[in-house]
C-alpha cells in the first residue's frame, strides 16, 4: 500500500523560516502526499517565498483565506484533504527526511490507527530531545495514560499521523488556546492500536513571538479549560486517569504563578 497523505501547513507571518520548512517537506522519502498550504492572510513575503520554494512541485497546494488562527486553518485543511492519512507541520518546523515514510509505515504495516514519532525541540541556545527508548505498538489504555500525565506522547498535533477516518465529525475547537490538548484526546478515544517510533523526526522551534511563548492574561483560564474538557472526554472510560487531570490543572496554576512571576 501506498496511500496519499495530507499534510496541513498553517502559514501566517513565517518568511523567515518558510523555506526551510518547505524543503524539508519535499525532500522526504516517501513522496505520495499532498501538502496543504494555507496563508492565514500573512502580511509579510511568506506567498513569495512559498512560490519561489515549491511553486513548480504540484504536490504543494496554496490557499489564501481571512485571518482566524490556528485551528480555523486546521479545520480548512481538513475540509480540503484528500489523503487517507493526515498529518500536520507548522510552518515554522522542519521534518526530516523519513518522518512520513516512517509514519506511514507505522499504520500500514503495523494496522495502526495513529503514529507517533519523537520530536526535538530547538531552544536558541540549547535543544531537548524526546522519544521513547524503543519502537513499540500501544494499546489505547496505556496511550490515553501517557497522553494525560503528559510524558512521554504530548498533545501536540505535530509529530504524528492519523487515518482520516478519525476526523469524522472531529475539529479544533476555533477561537480557543491549546486547541491540541482536547482534539487530541478525542482521536485517541476513537483509535485502538498505536504505532510510537523511536527516531526523532520532528524539529520543534521555540522563537519569540510564537503562540506558545505568548504570555496573554488569559493564558491559565484557556489551559485549565482545555485540561478540564479533556479529563471529561476521557475519564468517562478511564476514571483512574483524573489524577493526570488533576496534576495538569495544578500545572497549568503553576504556569500562571511563574507567568505573574516573571513579569513583574
Amino acid at each position: 500500500m501506498n496511500p496519499l497523505i495530507s499534510i496541513i501547513i498553517p502559514i501566517y507571518n513565517v518568511e523567515k523560516y518558510l523555506k526551510k520548512c518547505l524543503l524539508s517537506i519535499k525532500d522526504q522519502t516517501y513522496g505520495n502526499f499532498e501538502a496543504i498550504c494555507i496563508n492565514d492572510g500573512s502580511k509579510d513575503h511568506s506567498e513569495k517565498i512559498f512560490f519561489e520554494t515549491v511553486g513548480s512541485d504540484p504536490r504543494f497546494k496554496y490557499y489564501i483565506k481571512k485571518n482566524g488562527g490556528l485551528s480555523s486553518v486546521r479545520n480548512l485543511g481538513l475540509s480540503l484533504a484528500q489523503g487517507e492519512l493526515i498529518s500536520f507541520v507548522d510552518s515554522d518546523d522542519t521534518i526530516e527526511s523519513s518522518y512520513l515514510e516512517e509514519l506511514v509505515k507505522g499504520i500500514v504495516e503495523y494496522d495502526c490507527d495513529i503514529s507517533i514519532c519523537g520530536h526535538n525541540i530547538n531552544y536558541p541556545h540549547m535543544t531537548l530531545h524526546s522519544c521513547f527508548p524503543k519502537t513499540t505498538i500501544m494499546n489505547q489504555k496505556t496511550a490515553l495514560s501517557l497522553l494525560m500525565s503528559d510524558m512521554m506522547i504530548k498533545n501536540y498535533s505535530w509529530g504524528k499521523c492519523y487515518k482520516k477516518k478519525l476526523w469524522k465529525d472531529i475539529r479544533f475547537p476555533e477561537n480557543k488556546t491549546y486547541e491540541d490538548v482536547e482534539t487530541t484526546c478525542r482521536l485517541f478515544m476513537r483509535s485502538s492500536r498505536f504505532y510510537i517510533s523511536n527516531k526523532r523526526l520532528y524539529n520543534y522551534e521555540i522563537r519569540k513571538g510564537s503562540i506558545s511563548q505568548q504570555k496573554a492574561a488569559g493564558r491559565n483560564r484557556e489551559l485549565k479549560r482545555a485540561y478540564r474538557h479533556q479529563m471529561e472526554i476521557v475519564t468517562k472510560k478511564y476514571p483512574f486517569l483524573k489524577i493526570f487531570g488533576y496534576m495538569n490543572l495544578l500545572k497549568a496554576d503553576m504556569m500562571h504563578l511563574y507567568d505573574v512571576i516573571t513579569t513583574k
